[in-house]
């Protein structure tokens, strides 16, 4: 399995859900067991908007620029769960008691390590708590295990209808020049991270203002800006570790 620096890669093993091949397949959740813990090993995660104010109270939702394989930009909305010299993995991780938000938590946590790829059902075999004996079966004959594609898969396919809105969200952010490079430093540790600029939104023109509040867009605009508050959290816990 592909590892960056101490840490597995995720989606390092894609394979796409064979009935056939992946016939006798099981799986659960290893948790304190786990050797490469899901929880662990990312520090950030994409979101859609359906998310954003939900997941504002818990961590930063900032906007990222990205650059794909093929080298196209990718704009999205994140969702911090640590900071990097954070080793200890998501700050709602708890030892012994796995993840602390349970419901709340973000749809990419909540589908993993099963998700939609191009259209395919998918899993991520870098998880190792996918085995021939242990655990609950995938399929039911030729059909996915309702339990999966219940509690799983159903999060993948909100992921996938809210692709578009979300890009749209953005591009419209990027468009009126309302993104902005922020920072924050506390103590002896310093975040960046892209925003929106306030006072930008609020010289906007009212007819702009009324469109962006009947879409919902404003609502999602002073979460984000709210949920910045987070960083503190993420920075207070690193410098405690």
């Amino acid at each position: 399995m592909e590892k960056v620096g101490d840490r597995i890669r995720l989606f390092s093993k894609v394979e796409l859900l064979d009935p056939q091949e992946y016939k006798n397949l099981r799986w659960r959740c290893l948790k304190s067991e786990c050797s490469s813990s899901c929880c662990l090993i990312p520090d950030r995660t994409f979101i859609v908007l359906e998310e954003v104010v939900s997941l504002s109270r818990y961590f930063p939702v900032v906007i990222t620029v990205e650059i794909d394989e093929g080298g196209k930009e990718e704009r999205l909305l994140c969702a911090y769960f640590r900071l990097k010299e954070d080793k200890r993995g998501c700050v709602y991780l708890e030892e012994g008691v796995g993840c602390l938000l349970k419901d709340a938590k973000p749809y990419t946590c909540r589908q993993y390590p099963f998700f939609i790829k191009s259209g395919y059902l998918a899993i991520d075999l870098t998880c190792p708590g996918f085995s021939q004996t242990e655990g609950e079966p995938v399929w039911e004959g030729q059909y996915i295990n309702p339990t999966f594609e219940q509690d799983f898969f159903a999060y993948s396919l909100k992921l996938e209808e809210q692709k578009n809105q979300t890009e749209e969200f953005l591009n419209m952010l990027f468009d009126l020049q309302l993104v902005v490079g922020g920072k924050l430093t506390y103590e002896n540790i310093e975040v960046s991270f892209n925003m929106v600029d306030e006072e930008k939104l609020l010289s906007l023109p009212p007819n702009i203002l009324k469109e962006l509040q009947i879409k919902g867009y404003l609502r999602l605009i002073y979460a984000h800006l709210n949920s910045l508050q987070n960083w503190e959290r993420l920075m207070k816990r690193c410098l405690n570790g």
